[in-house]
């Protein structure tokens, strides 16, 4: 049977305060999170740091494709509120981020404001003061007479008190057109956010889910949360 690396901490289910404990074993846990690399034979091929998103197509009110967009930045999450039942497993955190930055290239046909933008070139995302909330919920199984955890399901949400897109090379490099362009299409942003953000939270959802399975799918259910522990 499976013993967790030790840099895991086990959080007693009946123990009163066992949120506090949940939160405080997620923080510990922060720099194997961003690698993936949590034991000599726990490790997964999943990082945060950069956050890979890959390739986004919007092609609703208007036509927009992101090429391997990356974001930096999600190592530094720090969680704010968090919520758990053990028993019918659920798990809700409110994590916030200071900065996060994100990187693409693009291919672009967009009406805004009366202007006709097409382009193609690099693209940069400035996010700041990011709020995400995540909703995990799990059920348990037994395996070879044992119980295990497997999270079924999560759900992230994110929002940003700050953002700022750039796209290079509209109007074909003229630069005093490119800026103009940009301040319009951050002064509408939220025609992007509508149709981007819901990729983000879905990819980012879909990573969290698959990180946290590889974890409870190494050691039992009570490796993680024991009940015999007296406080």
């Amino acid at each position: 049977m499976a013993t967790l690396p030790s840099n895991f901490l086990t959080c007693p289910r009946n123990l009163p305060n066992v949120a506090d404990c949940v939160k405080h074993a997620i923080e510990v846990l922060r720099p194997q999170i961003t690698t993936g690399q949590f034991g000599p034979n726990l490790i997964t091929d999943e990082s945060l740091n950069p956050l890979i998103i890959g390739d986004v197509n919007v092609q609703r009110t208007f036509n927009m494709k992101l090429t391997n967009l990356r974001i930096f930045g999600m190592a530094n999450f720090k969680i704010e509120k968090l919520r758990i039942n053990t028993e019918k497993f659920k798990l809700e955190m409110i994590i916030s981020i200071p900065r996060i930055d994100g990187t693409a290239n693009y291919s672009m046909r967009m009406m805004i404001a009366l202007l006709n933008l097409q382009g193609n070139g690099s693209h940069d995302i400035l996010m700041e003061n990011v709020r995400a909330h995540v909703k995990m919920i799990g059920s348990r199984y037994v395996r070879n007479n044992v119980e295990y955890l497997k999270i079924d399901s999560c759900e992230v949400r994110i929002k940003a008190a700050k953002l700022k897109v750039y796209f290079d090379n509209l109007f074909n490099g003229q630069k005093a057109l490119e800026r103009t362009a940009n301040d319009v299409i951050n002064q509408n942003i939220e025609l992007i956010t509508g149709e981007v953000y819901p990729i983000i939270e879905n990819v980012m959802a879909q990573k969290l889910l698959k990180i946290s399975n590889i974890i409870f799918n190494y050691a039992p259910f009570d490796e993680f949360f024991p009940i015999d522990i007296k406080y």
